[in-house]
Protein backbone atom coordinates (compact mmCIF):
# COMPACT_ATOMS: atom_id res chain seq x y z
CA UNK A 1 0.00 0.00 0.00
CA UNK A 2 1.56 3.55 -1.14
CA UNK A 3 1.77 6.17 1.65
CA UNK A 4 -0.81 8.36 -0.77
CA UNK A 5 -2.86 5.72 -0.02
CA UNK A 6 -2.17 5.22 3.73
CA UNK A 7 -3.12 8.77 4.13
CA UNK A 8 -6.52 8.03 2.47
CA UNK A 9 -6.92 5.05 4.84
CA UNK A 10 -5.58 6.46 7.86
CA UNK A 11 -6.15 10.00 7.70
CA UNK A 12 -9.22 11.48 5.60
CA UNK A 13 -11.60 8.51 5.54
CA UNK A 14 -11.76 8.75 9.27
CA UNK A 15 -12.75 11.78 9.48
CA UNK A 16 -10.17 15.03 9.82
CA UNK A 17 -10.43 16.32 13.48
CA UNK A 18 -9.16 19.13 15.19
CA UNK A 19 -6.04 18.87 16.69
CA UNK A 20 -5.65 16.36 19.83
CA UNK A 21 -5.53 18.58 23.26
CA UNK A 22 -1.92 17.24 23.19
CA UNK A 23 -1.02 18.71 19.86
CA UNK A 24 -2.74 22.09 20.67
CA UNK A 25 -0.96 22.75 23.43
CA UNK A 26 1.69 22.09 21.77
CA UNK A 27 1.12 24.52 19.14
CA UNK A 28 -0.62 27.26 21.27
CA UNK A 29 -4.80 27.15 21.60
CA UNK A 30 -6.91 28.72 18.87
CA UNK A 31 -10.03 31.31 20.08
CA UNK A 32 -13.04 31.42 19.06
CA UNK A 33 -12.86 33.74 15.62
CA UNK A 34 -9.47 34.81 16.65
CA UNK A 35 -6.35 34.35 14.87
CA UNK A 36 -6.32 30.54 14.60
CA UNK A 37 -3.44 27.81 15.16
CA UNK A 38 -0.21 29.70 16.43
CA UNK A 39 1.54 28.35 13.65
CA UNK A 40 -0.69 29.61 11.10
CA UNK A 41 -2.18 33.50 11.83
CA UNK A 42 -5.57 33.88 9.92
CA UNK A 43 -5.66 36.48 7.70
CA UNK A 44 -2.17 36.35 6.60
CA UNK A 45 -0.01 34.77 3.90
CA UNK A 46 2.75 32.69 5.28
CA UNK A 47 4.94 32.02 2.70
CA UNK A 48 6.77 28.95 3.95
CA UNK A 49 5.75 26.20 5.95
CA UNK A 50 7.97 23.06 6.69
CA UNK A 51 6.18 19.86 6.53
CA UNK A 52 5.48 17.91 9.82
CA UNK A 53 5.44 14.61 8.22
CA UNK A 54 7.62 15.18 5.24
CA UNK A 55 11.00 17.52 6.05
CA UNK A 56 11.24 17.69 2.29
CA UNK A 57 7.89 19.41 1.05
CA UNK A 58 7.40 23.13 1.71
CA UNK A 59 4.00 25.28 1.11
CA UNK A 60 2.87 28.68 2.04
CA UNK A 61 -0.46 28.84 3.27
CA UNK A 62 -3.46 31.25 4.00
CA UNK A 63 -6.21 30.66 6.63
CA UNK A 64 -9.35 32.52 6.11
CA UNK A 65 -9.43 35.89 8.54
CA UNK A 66 -12.17 34.45 10.45
CA UNK A 67 -10.95 31.08 10.73
CA UNK A 68 -11.33 29.03 14.15
CA UNK A 69 -11.35 25.46 15.72
CA UNK A 70 -15.13 25.70 15.95
CA UNK A 71 -15.85 24.57 12.73
CA UNK A 72 -14.81 22.20 9.71
CA UNK A 73 -12.89 24.27 6.73
CA UNK A 74 -12.80 23.28 2.83
CA UNK A 75 -9.69 23.15 1.53
CA UNK A 76 -7.78 24.97 -1.92
CA UNK A 77 -4.50 22.51 -2.32
CA UNK A 78 -2.64 24.33 -5.11
CA UNK A 79 -0.03 22.68 -7.24
CA UNK A 80 1.80 25.22 -9.81
CA UNK A 81 3.60 22.87 -11.92
CA UNK A 82 7.07 25.06 -11.52
CA UNK A 83 6.40 25.02 -7.78
CA UNK A 84 5.49 28.62 -7.67
CA UNK A 85 3.69 28.62 -4.67
CA UNK A 86 3.05 31.90 -3.75
CA UNK A 87 1.74 32.93 -7.56
CA UNK A 88 -1.52 31.02 -7.79
CA UNK A 89 -2.11 31.48 -4.01
CA UNK A 90 -2.00 35.72 -3.84
CA UNK A 91 -4.54 35.24 -6.89
CA UNK A 92 -6.83 33.02 -4.54
CA UNK A 93 -6.74 34.58 -1.77
CA UNK A 94 -9.40 37.32 -1.64
CA UNK A 95 -11.92 34.49 -2.35
CA UNK A 96 -10.95 32.16 -0.21
CA UNK A 97 -11.37 34.67 2.49
CA UNK A 98 -14.50 35.74 1.48
CA UNK A 99 -15.92 32.42 1.13
CA UNK A 100 -13.66 30.78 3.92
CA UNK A 101 -11.24 28.21 2.08
CA UNK A 102 -8.09 27.43 4.14
CA UNK A 103 -5.25 27.86 0.72
CA UNK A 104 -1.96 25.37 1.25
CA UNK A 105 0.15 25.79 -2.09
CA UNK A 106 3.30 24.10 -2.80
CA UNK A 107 6.84 24.79 -3.30
CA UNK A 108 7.82 21.08 -4.25
CA UNK A 109 4.58 20.55 -7.22
CA UNK A 110 5.83 19.97 -10.71
CA UNK A 111 5.31 19.40 -13.92
CA UNK A 112 7.29 18.14 -17.42
CA UNK A 113 9.92 16.22 -15.32
CA UNK A 114 11.14 12.66 -15.00
CA UNK A 115 10.00 11.96 -11.26
CA UNK A 116 6.75 12.83 -10.18
CA UNK A 117 6.63 14.99 -7.09
CA UNK A 118 3.21 15.91 -6.81
CA UNK A 119 1.82 12.95 -4.88
CA UNK A 120 4.54 13.52 -1.94
CA UNK A 121 3.57 17.24 -2.11
CA UNK A 122 -0.44 16.44 -2.13
CA UNK A 123 0.36 13.88 1.01
CA UNK A 124 2.31 16.18 2.84
CA UNK A 125 -0.34 19.31 2.72
CA UNK A 126 -3.16 16.65 3.54
CA UNK A 127 -0.99 15.30 6.18
CA UNK A 128 -0.28 18.33 8.26
CA UNK A 129 -3.87 19.76 6.91
CA UNK A 130 -5.46 16.72 8.81
CA UNK A 131 -3.70 16.90 11.97
CA UNK A 132 -2.96 20.47 12.84
CA UNK A 133 -5.79 22.12 11.35
CA UNK A 134 -10.06 21.80 11.53
CA UNK A 135 -10.78 20.86 7.24
CA UNK A 136 -14.31 19.28 6.24
CA UNK A 137 -12.69 16.40 5.14
CA UNK A 138 -15.53 15.70 2.25
CA UNK A 139 -14.29 19.32 0.89
CA UNK A 140 -11.04 19.12 -0.10
CA UNK A 141 -10.32 20.79 -3.91
CA UNK A 142 -7.51 20.55 -6.49
CA UNK A 143 -5.81 23.50 -7.92
CA UNK A 144 -3.79 23.31 -10.62
CA UNK A 145 -2.73 24.23 -14.19
CA UNK A 146 -1.03 22.52 -16.86
CA UNK A 147 0.48 19.17 -15.92
CA UNK A 148 -0.53 19.13 -12.05
CA UNK A 149 -4.13 19.89 -13.73
CA UNK A 150 -3.58 16.76 -15.47
CA UNK A 151 -2.52 15.05 -12.36
CA UNK A 152 -5.15 16.30 -10.33
CA UNK A 153 -7.64 13.57 -11.52
CA UNK A 154 -5.35 10.90 -10.69
CA UNK A 155 -5.37 12.62 -7.33
CA UNK A 156 -8.88 13.27 -7.51
CA UNK A 157 -10.41 9.75 -7.83
CA UNK A 158 -7.88 8.33 -5.79
CA UNK A 159 -9.30 10.26 -3.04
CA UNK A 160 -12.89 10.07 -3.99
CA UNK A 161 -15.57 11.00 -1.27
CA UNK A 162 -12.46 13.50 0.14
CA UNK A 163 -11.88 15.24 -2.53
CA UNK A 164 -15.20 17.23 -4.06
CA UNK A 165 -13.66 19.44 -7.18
CA UNK A 166 -10.52 19.69 -9.31
CA UNK A 167 -10.00 23.26 -10.75
CA UNK A 168 -7.94 23.22 -13.28
CA UNK A 169 -6.33 25.05 -16.06
CA UNK A 170 -5.15 24.24 -19.33
CA UNK A 171 -5.02 20.63 -19.60
CA UNK A 172 -7.33 17.87 -19.39
CA UNK A 173 -7.54 14.48 -17.82
CA UNK A 174 -4.20 12.01 -18.52
CA UNK A 175 -3.97 9.87 -21.41
CA UNK A 176 -6.47 7.22 -21.68
CA UNK A 177 -7.72 8.45 -18.28
CA UNK A 178 -11.16 6.20 -17.13
CA UNK A 179 -13.82 8.47 -16.35
CA UNK A 180 -16.81 7.10 -14.41
CA UNK A 181 -20.41 7.92 -14.33
CA UNK A 182 -22.20 8.69 -11.14
CA UNK A 183 -23.19 4.99 -10.09
CA UNK A 184 -25.56 4.63 -6.66
CA UNK A 185 -23.57 3.73 -3.79
CA UNK A 186 -20.38 4.82 -5.13
CA UNK A 187 -18.80 8.23 -3.65
CA UNK A 188 -19.12 10.75 -6.19
CA UNK A 189 -16.33 11.80 -7.86
CA UNK A 190 -15.00 15.27 -8.06
CA UNK A 191 -16.63 18.19 -9.89
CA UNK A 192 -14.74 19.98 -12.48
CA UNK A 193 -14.48 23.64 -12.84
CA UNK A 194 -11.50 24.12 -16.16
CA UNK A 195 -10.24 26.58 -18.69
CA UNK A 196 -7.80 27.71 -20.76
CA UNK A 197 -6.45 30.83 -22.24
CA UNK A 198 -8.10 31.51 -25.40
CA UNK A 199 -4.18 31.04 -26.77
CA UNK A 200 -3.37 28.43 -24.98
CA UNK A 201 -2.37 25.50 -27.22
CA UNK A 202 -3.87 22.93 -25.10
CA UNK A 203 -7.33 24.98 -26.07
CA UNK A 204 -8.99 22.03 -28.08
CA UNK A 205 -8.09 19.93 -25.60
CA UNK A 206 -10.31 21.70 -23.04
CA UNK A 207 -13.09 21.89 -25.50
CA UNK A 208 -12.76 18.53 -26.76
CA UNK A 209 -13.08 17.57 -22.70
CA UNK A 210 -16.14 19.80 -22.23
CA UNK A 211 -18.33 16.89 -24.61
CA UNK A 212 -16.42 14.17 -23.16
CA UNK A 213 -17.31 14.93 -19.73
CA UNK A 214 -21.45 15.70 -20.99
CA UNK A 215 -21.39 12.17 -22.32
CA UNK A 216 -20.20 10.14 -18.87
CA UNK A 217 -22.39 13.17 -16.65
CA UNK A 218 -19.75 14.79 -14.77
CA UNK A 219 -20.75 18.02 -13.30
CA UNK A 220 -18.56 20.24 -14.87
CA UNK A 221 -18.03 23.93 -16.40
CA UNK A 222 -15.79 24.64 -18.75
CA UNK A 223 -14.78 28.11 -20.27
CA UNK A 224 -11.71 30.33 -21.43
CA UNK A 225 -9.92 32.96 -20.60
CA UNK A 226 -7.82 36.06 -22.29
CA UNK A 227 -4.59 34.50 -22.13
CA UNK A 228 -1.90 31.72 -23.35
CA UNK A 229 -0.71 28.83 -21.19
CA UNK A 230 -0.68 30.15 -17.84
CA UNK A 231 -2.57 30.68 -14.77
CA UNK A 232 -5.60 33.73 -15.42
CA UNK A 233 -6.21 36.13 -13.14
CA UNK A 234 -7.81 36.71 -9.64
CA UNK A 235 -11.13 37.43 -11.32
CA UNK A 236 -10.82 34.08 -12.81
CA UNK A 237 -9.69 32.09 -9.94
CA UNK A 238 -12.57 33.57 -8.12
CA UNK A 239 -15.14 32.33 -10.31
CA UNK A 240 -13.86 28.96 -10.19
CA UNK A 241 -14.11 28.94 -6.36
CA UNK A 242 -17.65 30.42 -6.75
CA UNK A 243 -18.65 27.38 -8.77
CA UNK A 244 -17.21 24.21 -6.44
CA UNK A 245 -19.00 26.68 -3.36
CA UNK A 246 -22.29 26.48 -5.53
CA UNK A 247 -21.99 22.87 -5.82
CA UNK A 248 -21.16 22.10 -2.24
CA UNK A 249 -24.08 23.49 -1.60
CA UNK A 250 -26.09 21.44 -4.61
CA UNK A 251 -24.10 18.25 -3.50
CA UNK A 252 -25.45 18.90 -0.01
CA UNK A 253 -21.97 19.31 1.31
CA UNK A 254 -23.10 22.80 2.94
CA UNK A 255 -26.04 24.31 3.37
CA UNK A 256 -27.65 26.15 0.81
CA UNK A 257 -27.59 30.02 1.65
CA UNK A 258 -30.08 31.68 -0.57
CA UNK A 259 -29.27 35.08 -0.19
CA UNK A 260 -25.45 34.26 -1.81
CA UNK A 261 -26.96 31.99 -4.65
CA UNK A 262 -29.05 34.96 -5.47
CA UNK A 263 -26.70 37.34 -5.23
CA UNK A 264 -23.99 35.10 -7.29
CA UNK A 265 -26.57 34.52 -10.22
CA UNK A 266 -27.69 38.11 -10.82
CA UNK A 267 -23.69 38.91 -11.13
CA UNK A 268 -23.52 36.07 -13.69
CA UNK A 269 -26.19 37.48 -15.49
CA UNK A 270 -25.26 40.56 -15.44
CA UNK A 271 -21.77 39.45 -16.53
CA UNK A 272 -23.22 37.71 -19.71
CA UNK A 273 -25.63 40.88 -20.52
CA UNK A 274 -22.40 43.20 -20.67
CA UNK A 275 -21.03 41.00 -23.35
CA UNK A 276 -24.26 41.31 -25.13
CA UNK A 277 -24.27 44.97 -25.01
CA UNK A 278 -21.00 44.49 -26.13
CA UNK A 279 -21.33 42.56 -28.91
CA UNK A 280 -19.99 39.48 -28.55
CA UNK A 281 -22.81 37.74 -28.58
CA UNK A 282 -21.79 34.16 -28.98
CA UNK A 283 -19.33 34.32 -25.83
CA UNK A 284 -22.92 35.95 -24.19
CA UNK A 285 -24.61 32.94 -25.73
CA UNK A 286 -21.85 30.45 -23.53
CA UNK A 287 -21.90 32.47 -21.23
CA UNK A 288 -25.85 32.12 -20.66
CA UNK A 289 -26.00 28.37 -21.65
CA UNK A 290 -23.89 27.79 -18.66
CA UNK A 291 -25.47 30.14 -16.03
CA UNK A 292 -28.13 27.49 -16.86
CA UNK A 293 -26.40 24.51 -16.21
CA UNK A 294 -24.65 25.82 -13.09
CA UNK A 295 -28.02 27.18 -11.37
CA UNK A 296 -30.28 24.82 -12.87
CA UNK A 297 -32.33 23.38 -9.23
CA UNK A 298 -30.60 25.80 -6.94
CA UNK A 299 -32.05 29.09 -8.80
CA UNK A 300 -34.83 30.43 -11.10
CA UNK A 301 -33.09 30.38 -14.43
CA UNK A 302 -35.84 31.57 -16.52
CA UNK A 303 -33.96 35.04 -17.46
CA UNK A 304 -30.48 33.38 -18.48
CA UNK A 305 -32.83 30.56 -20.77
CA UNK A 306 -34.70 34.24 -22.02
CA UNK A 307 -31.73 35.37 -22.83
CA UNK A 308 -30.09 32.16 -24.62
CA UNK A 309 -32.88 31.78 -26.77
CA UNK A 310 -32.87 35.62 -28.17
CA UNK A 311 -29.05 35.16 -29.15
CA UNK A 312 -30.15 31.45 -30.66
CA UNK A 313 -32.19 33.45 -33.21
CA UNK A 314 -28.89 35.35 -34.44
CA UNK A 315 -27.55 33.58 -36.79
CA UNK A 316 -24.27 34.60 -35.86
CA UNK A 317 -24.36 32.40 -32.90
CA UNK A 318 -24.14 28.98 -34.56
CA UNK A 319 -21.99 30.05 -37.01
CA UNK A 320 -19.36 31.07 -34.58
CA UNK A 321 -20.33 28.02 -32.68
CA UNK A 322 -19.60 25.97 -36.08
CA UNK A 323 -16.50 27.83 -37.05
CA UNK A 324 -14.77 27.65 -33.55
CA UNK A 325 -15.50 23.92 -33.92
CA UNK A 326 -13.84 23.68 -37.11
CA UNK A 327 -10.98 25.49 -35.90
CA UNK A 328 -10.50 23.15 -33.10
CA UNK A 329 -9.95 19.85 -36.04
CA UNK A 330 -7.97 21.85 -38.09
CA UNK A 331 -5.80 22.50 -34.77
CA UNK A 332 -5.76 18.59 -33.84
CA UNK A 333 -4.51 18.28 -37.87
CA UNK A 334 -2.15 20.46 -37.37
CA UNK A 335 -0.26 18.71 -34.50
CA UNK A 336 -0.59 15.66 -36.09
CA UNK A 337 1.64 17.54 -38.54
CA UNK A 338 3.46 18.77 -35.95
CA UNK A 339 4.06 15.34 -34.42
CA UNK A 340 5.64 14.01 -37.94
CA UNK A 341 7.77 17.52 -38.45
CA UNK A 342 9.18 16.39 -35.04
CA UNK A 343 9.87 12.76 -35.20
CA UNK A 344 11.59 13.49 -38.64
CA UNK A 345 13.36 15.81 -36.57
CA UNK A 346 15.16 13.21 -34.55
CA UNK A 347 16.00 11.12 -36.97
CA UNK A 348 17.34 13.92 -39.44
CA UNK A 349 19.61 16.90 -39.59
CA UNK A 350 16.50 18.44 -41.24
CA UNK A 351 17.10 21.73 -42.60
CA UNK A 352 15.35 25.18 -40.82
CA UNK A 353 14.15 26.01 -44.08
CA UNK A 354 12.09 22.83 -44.69
CA UNK A 355 10.71 22.61 -41.42
CA UNK A 356 9.04 26.25 -41.75
CA UNK A 357 7.48 25.20 -45.19
CA UNK A 358 5.88 22.55 -43.93
CA UNK A 359 4.46 23.33 -40.51
CA UNK A 360 3.54 26.57 -43.13
CA UNK A 361 4.63 28.91 -40.20
CA UNK A 362 4.97 32.25 -42.63
CA UNK A 363 1.02 31.46 -42.94
CA UNK A 364 0.60 30.84 -39.35
CA UNK A 365 2.19 34.24 -38.20
CA UNK A 366 0.05 36.27 -40.89
CA UNK A 367 -2.89 34.69 -39.84
CA UNK A 368 -2.51 35.62 -36.19
CA UNK A 369 -2.50 39.57 -37.22
CA UNK A 370 -5.94 39.24 -38.98
CA UNK A 371 -8.05 41.45 -37.68
CA UNK A 372 -11.21 40.39 -39.90
CA UNK A 373 -10.99 36.84 -38.64
CA UNK A 374 -10.71 37.10 -34.63
CA UNK A 375 -11.10 33.10 -34.33
CA UNK A 376 -8.68 32.29 -36.85
CA UNK A 377 -6.31 34.69 -35.76
CA UNK A 378 -6.49 33.11 -32.02
CA UNK A 379 -6.37 29.31 -33.40
CA UNK A 380 -2.78 30.64 -34.98
CA UNK A 381 -2.10 31.66 -32.35
CA UNK A 382 -2.50 28.56 -30.37
CA UNK A 383 -0.87 26.64 -33.08
CA UNK A 384 2.07 28.92 -32.95
CA UNK A 385 2.50 28.18 -29.25
CA UNK A 386 1.96 24.68 -29.86
CA UNK A 387 5.40 24.76 -32.18
CA UNK A 388 7.33 27.34 -29.72
CA UNK A 389 6.74 25.36 -26.77
CA UNK A 390 7.96 21.93 -28.21
CA UNK A 391 10.49 23.85 -30.23
CA UNK A 392 11.96 25.57 -27.21
CA UNK A 393 11.66 23.40 -24.47
CA UNK A 394 10.27 20.04 -24.63
CA UNK A 395 12.38 18.39 -27.78
CA UNK A 396 15.55 20.55 -27.35
CA UNK A 397 15.67 19.33 -23.76
CA UNK A 398 15.25 15.64 -24.92
CA UNK A 399 18.09 16.09 -27.29
CA UNK A 400 20.26 17.37 -24.74
CA UNK A 401 19.04 14.54 -22.49
CA UNK A 402 20.56 12.06 -25.32
CA UNK A 403 23.55 13.88 -25.51
CA UNK A 404 22.51 15.19 -29.08
CA UNK A 405 23.23 19.19 -28.84
CA UNK A 406 23.49 19.29 -32.83
CA UNK A 407 19.48 18.75 -33.39
CA UNK A 408 18.66 20.39 -30.16
CA UNK A 409 20.08 23.62 -32.07
CA UNK A 410 17.94 22.69 -34.76
CA UNK A 411 14.66 22.92 -33.00
CA UNK A 412 15.92 26.24 -31.34
CA UNK A 413 16.69 27.42 -34.32
CA UNK A 414 12.53 27.27 -35.42
CA UNK A 415 11.90 28.38 -31.76
CA UNK A 416 14.35 31.67 -31.98
CA UNK A 417 12.91 32.59 -35.23
CA UNK A 418 9.41 32.67 -33.85
CA UNK A 419 10.68 34.78 -30.83
CA UNK A 420 13.91 36.23 -31.33
CA UNK A 421 16.73 36.80 -28.09
CA UNK A 422 14.01 34.93 -26.04
CA UNK A 423 15.82 34.54 -22.47
CA UNK A 424 14.83 30.71 -22.42
CA UNK A 425 15.56 29.80 -25.47
CA UNK A 426 19.09 31.14 -25.47
CA UNK A 427 19.92 29.77 -22.22
CA UNK A 428 19.79 26.36 -23.65
CA UNK A 429 21.32 27.36 -26.81
CA UNK A 430 24.57 28.11 -24.60
CA UNK A 431 24.26 24.43 -23.30
CA UNK A 432 24.05 23.24 -26.58
CA UNK A 433 26.29 25.39 -27.62
CA UNK A 434 28.95 24.84 -25.16
CA UNK A 435 28.33 20.98 -25.68
CA UNK A 436 29.56 21.18 -29.20
CA UNK A 437 32.72 22.87 -27.70
CA UNK A 438 31.66 26.49 -28.99
CA UNK A 439 32.50 28.26 -26.39
CA UNK A 440 32.28 32.08 -27.56
CA UNK A 441 29.58 31.57 -29.00
CA UNK A 442 27.69 29.97 -25.85
CA UNK A 443 29.41 32.74 -23.75
CA UNK A 444 27.34 35.21 -26.06
CA UNK A 445 23.92 33.01 -26.03
CA UNK A 446 24.03 33.66 -22.02
CA UNK A 447 24.42 37.51 -22.43
CA UNK A 448 21.25 37.18 -24.64
CA UNK A 449 19.86 34.83 -21.20
CA UNK A 450 20.69 37.07 -18.66
CA UNK A 451 19.70 40.53 -20.83
CA UNK A 452 16.03 39.02 -20.82
CA UNK A 453 16.06 37.82 -17.75
CA UNK A 454 17.35 34.14 -17.17
CA UNK A 455 18.70 33.99 -13.91
CA UNK A 456 22.06 32.16 -12.38
CA UNK A 457 20.05 30.27 -10.38
CA UNK A 458 18.84 28.65 -13.47
CA UNK A 459 21.96 26.62 -13.65
CA UNK A 460 20.88 24.83 -10.10
CA UNK A 461 17.64 24.38 -11.19
CA UNK A 462 17.80 22.50 -14.15
CA UNK A 463 19.33 19.55 -14.68
CA UNK A 464 19.78 19.74 -18.30
CA UNK A 465 22.30 22.89 -17.95
CA UNK A 466 25.22 20.67 -17.23
CA UNK A 467 27.88 21.68 -19.40
CA UNK A 468 27.33 25.27 -18.55
CA UNK A 469 26.99 24.40 -14.63
CA UNK A 470 30.63 22.99 -14.86
CA UNK A 471 32.06 26.36 -16.56
CA UNK A 472 32.85 28.66 -14.23
CA UNK A 473 33.49 31.42 -16.53
CA UNK A 474 29.35 30.92 -17.52
CA UNK A 475 28.59 30.93 -13.95
CA UNK A 476 30.69 34.45 -13.92
CA UNK A 477 28.87 35.23 -17.20
CA UNK A 478 25.80 35.22 -16.08
CA UNK A 479 26.64 37.08 -12.01
CA UNK A 480 27.53 39.73 -13.39
CA UNK A 481 25.12 40.33 -16.19
CA UNK A 482 22.20 39.86 -13.54
CA UNK A 483 23.97 42.02 -10.72
CA UNK A 484 21.99 44.75 -9.20
CA UNK A 485 22.24 47.79 -11.28
CA UNK A 486 23.56 46.04 -14.24
CA UNK A 487 22.43 48.50 -17.13
CA UNK A 488 22.66 45.34 -19.04
CA UNK A 489 19.53 43.81 -17.65
CA UNK A 490 16.19 44.76 -18.31
CA UNK A 491 13.34 45.77 -15.87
Amino acid sequence: MSRFQRLLVTGLLLGALPPSGAQASQLATASRGGTGLAWLPAGQVVERVTSRSNRQQQYAAFLPSRYSTDQAWPVLVVLDPRGRALLPLERVREVADRLGYIVLSSWNSRSDEPEDHNADAINAILDDADRLLSIDPHRIYLVGQSGTARGSWIFGYSLRGNVAGIIGYGAGTPRDFPLESPRPGVPAGPDFFGAAGIDDYNFDEMWALDARLDSVGIRHHIGWFDGVHAWPGAADLAEAVEWMHLQAMRRGLLAADRPWIDALYRSRLGDAAMMRAAGASYRAWRRFRAIETDFAGLHDIAAATEHRRELERQPGVFQAERHLGELVRQQEAFNRTLGEVLGDLRRTSQPLATSWRRLGLDGLVERARDPADTMGAHAARRALEQVWVYTSFYEPREHLVRQDPRRALALLAIAERLRPADPAVALYRAEALARLGRSAEAREALVTAARGGALPEALDRDPTLTALRADAGSRAVLARLTAAGDPSRGS
